[in-house]
């Protein structure tokens, strides 16, 4: 498995590097952002931005959504506790209170 992982590793960075040398002398004409216009910017470095920034959104979208979990599971594992705690109380209750049903004498019949 770590030799199927580590050559999707090498395939990707190949793929990447070679996108790069490829687009080694392309521009970007103008990129806008609030408040500036930058111009004639290389490719690679506009993509590149472009990933460092979508990375750092990726990762704290996880991060969010990671730590929300983890509430959920504490929160979980806090009621499986107390349902525990209740069982193991009811499972210990004495049965002394508990009696037998009375049954009702038969009837006798009259004519007899």
């Amino acid at each position: 498995m770590w030799f199927l992982r580590n050559l999707v590793w090498l395939v990707i960075m190949i793929l990447v590097v070679g996108f790069a040398i490829l687009n080694v002398n392309e521009t970007v004409s103008a990129v806008q952002l609030p408040g500036h216009i930058y111009k004639d910017l290389p490719a690679n470095a506009v993509l590149f931005a472009a990933f460092v920034i979508g990375m750092f959104t990726a990762f704290a979208l996880t991060l969010f959504h990671h730590l929300r979990v983890r509430a959920v599971v504490g929160r979980i594992r806090r009621d499986n506790e107390a349902l525990k705690r209740e069982l193991s109380q009811l499972r210990n209750l004495p049965l002394e209170d508990l009696h037998p049903p009375v049954s009702p004498e038969p009837a006798t019949s009259l004519a007899g």
